[in-house]
């Protein structure tokens, strides 16, 4: 998304796929970072790699280097942020969000979609 039309991209949007960002520690965007915005979930980066995978159930969010917030989208003012090799599952319900510690064998079978 380039919201305000200056040709840098401050987010994207996706509803049922996987997407790996990749953004410089000191990155131009503004308000707050980079967002991907899904149907359950808002994560913003603070200059890091991190994945997002989403299934009409539920979206998971991993951090691989770097710090990400995460909220529900309907609930953005409550977040968790999550730092290296910590992730989170955000579905339709509207229990707290528990950040994790993933195990080995999930975080490589994510980046591995990504040829990481």
């Amino acid at each position: 998304m380039d919201r305000d039309g200056d040709g840098q991209l401050e987010g994207a949007e996706i509803g049922g796929s996987a997407v790996l960002v990749t953004l410089p520690t000191r990155s131009k965007t503004r308000r707050g970072g980079f967002q991907i915005l899904t149907p359950h979930a808002i994560a913003s980066v603070r200059g890091t790699i991190y994945a997002v995978d989403v299934t009409t159930a539920k979206t998971a969010v991993f951090v691989a280097r770097g710090r990400v917030a995460v909220a529900r989208r309907n609930t953005p003012a409550v977040f968790v942020t999550l730092g290296p090799g910590e992730g989170v599952d955000v579905g339709e319900d509207q229990a707290p969000l528990d950040v994790r510690r993933w195990p080995q064998e999930r975080v490589r079978s994510l980046l591995e979609r990504f040829g990481r």
